[in-house]
């Protein structure tokens, strides 16, 4: 039984895919099929058999097209097959009962039962109808049926972006049957003829991955419990079109970053405008990405790319940052000890206590009144920075050398960032 069923199921897929079997019905004999096709047999068939009644399920996947990054449209014939034993046929001059078949009439639909499956998760779908509804159906001998029907179905479809600039678009459809539950009906993916897309892609760009077909995990939407399959495509979308506008701006971002290396300490304005400016270019940069690619695009690979991006922009303000502080700091502690020492000087210079005490203070009060930029005040001698906490690692540092570095690591930090990027996600592989 199990090698005629499946016979059957391949013969039937080959008249509706390939149209190359040939009935060997005569006229009489489908004369008295249309009189038994006339009688109301709509039940389903377990109510005449008392068993389960299983349908199997492919697809022939004709047409995709992708309105946006979270929609796409699939058009596809849509294969049930069952047996119904009320509507099987036998003819005396038939040699081989499984090679005839019957093409059933529309008017008949409504006197036969039927498998209700749809599109569960569908955002919109529709039969086509040109020149007629396509909607077909064949009777075989055993009272096998195949119900046929060419449908365009609208789905949300999730955009992933790990492997980015190549995008994976998942794209997921579940057929259910409702009105019975899963005991009376039940649907499954036919093993031999599995659903297969035969769509060629007018944008090189689009090319088809994988397809996964199984039974729905974690299935909570339906009332009742009733029968429900999914078919999982997976096509893989290439933003390479896009990719200079999106990853050069960022290059030239950093590079402008590093260039800043090359200012002197002393100009304190053009270093920090242009640290700014690179800041704020690589934030807006990174918004108008995420408004280019879509709200719901998971962006791993790209996320990775600004973070990373940002964060030299950020480095290298931090580094002048620092060394700026540092020469601010070690210039006060020269100025302070080199006004230590003249008070010193001046101190040691005088014998009487007295008259040094008095000098001085006339040296201190002149010392005052000095210049911001000259040597600080002896309000400041309270205040021994030589001695703070610190002092002595941030006299320590060469800031001219910490700059020369710098711009040497910088730049090969961001080198091997590049290697190592497009190295990993261009050799990405998805996992399932």
């Amino acid at each position: 039984m199990a090698t005629k069923s499946l016979k059957t199921c391949w013969m039937l897929l080959a008249i509706a895919t390939y149209g190359s079997i040939k009935a060997e019905l005569a006229p009489a004999q489908r004369h008295e099929i249309d009189k038994m096709l006339q009688k109301d047999q709509s039940k389903p068939p377990f109510y005449h058999t008392g068993n389960k009644t299983n349908v199997r399920i492919t697809i022939h996947m004709t047409q995709m097209r992708f309105i946006d990054t979270a929609e796409a449209d699939f058009t596809f014939y849509l294969y049930q097959i069952w047996n119904d034993p009320r509507l099987s046929y036998r003819f005396e001059n038939n040699s081989d009962f499984n090679e005839t078949y019957h093409v059933v009439r529309s008017r008949y639909f409504g006197n036969i039962w039927l498998a209700e499956s749809y599109v569960e998760n569908e955002l919109h779908s529709h039969i086509h109808d040109s020149s007629m509804a396509n909607r077909f159906v064949w009777l075989m001998a055993n009272g096998t049926l195949i119900y046929s029907m060419r449908m365009t179905v609208g789905l949300a479809c999730e955009l992933k972006g790990f492997l980015f600039p190549n995008g994976l678009f998942d794209c997921l459809m579940k057929f259910r049957i409702h009105s019975y539950t899963n005991d009376q009906v039940s649907m499954e993916w036919d093993t031999i003829h599995q659903p297969k897309i035969n769509v060629t892609f007018a944008n090189p760009e689009v090319t088809k991955h994988a397809l996964e077909f199984t039974k729905c995990s974690s299935d909570t939407s339906a009332v009742v419990d009733s029968s429900c399959i999914q078919l999982l495509v997976h096509v893989r979308f290439s933003f390479a079109s896009s990719a200079a506008r999106l990853f050069l701006p960022s290059i030239f971002i950093v590079l402008v970053g590093w260039l800043s290396f090359w200012i002197e300490r002393s100009e304190v304005s053009s270093r920090v405008k242009l640290g700014t400016l690179c800041l704020l270019a690589m934030i807006t940069e990174q918004v108008g990405t995420k408004l280019f690619l879509s709200a719901k695009f998971v962006i791993s690979a790209m996320e990775v790319w600004f973070v990373v991006s940002l964060l030299f922009v950020v480095v290298a303000m931090f580094e002048y940052t620092f060394v700026h502080a540092v020469d601010i700091f070690q210039d006060k502690v020269r100025r302070q000890e080199e006004m230590k020492k003249k008070i010193r000087t001046v101190v040691g210079g005088i014998g009487d206590p007295q008259d040094s005490k008095q000098r001085s203070n006339v040296d201190l009060i002149e010392m005052n009144t000095l210049p911001s930029d000259g040597p600080v005040s002896v309000e400041s001698e309270s205040d021994d920075l030589i001695n703070s906490f610190g002092a002595k690692f941030f006299m320590s540092v060469p800031t001219g050398v910490v700059e020369k570095y710098f711009r040497i690591l910088y730049l090969i930090a961001y080198v091997l960032f590049q290697f190592l990027f497009w190295t990993v996600y261009l050799n990405y592989e998805e996992v399932y």
